[in-house]
C-alpha cells in the first residue's frame, strides 16, 4: 500500500522543482490551503480528482507522480 506520506512527498518534490509556493499551487489547483498542505505532509491522501487538479496546477501529466510514487516504491521498499 501507498503511504500518504510518500505521495505528500512527491507532490511536494514537483511543486518545489516549478518554484510554486503551497499558497499558488493550492489556488491553481481551486484546494483549500490548509487541506494542501495537509497532504503534503502526508496526513491526508488525496483523491484521484485531487491529485488530477494538482498535476494540472504543476502543467504535468498526472502520470507523472504515479510514475514516480513508483519508482520511490522500487528503490525503498517497505521491510
Amino acid at each position: 500500500m501507498v503511504s500518504a506520506a510518500l505521495v505528500g512527498q512527491v507532490i511536494q518534490s514537483y511543486r518545489l522543482r516549478k518554484g510554486m509556493s503551497q499558497e499558488v499551487l493550492s489556488g491553481l489547483a481551486g484546494l483549500d490551503r490548509t487541506h494542501y498542505s495537509k497532504i503534503e505532509r502526508g496526513l491526508r491522501s488525496p483523491t484521484l480528482d485531487t491529485l488530477f487538479k494538482i498535476a494540472q496546477a504543476l502543467d504535468i501529466p498526472p502520470s507523472d507522480i504515479v510514475r514516480q510514487i513508483e519508482q520511490q516504491i522500487s528503490e525503498y521498499p517497505e521491510p
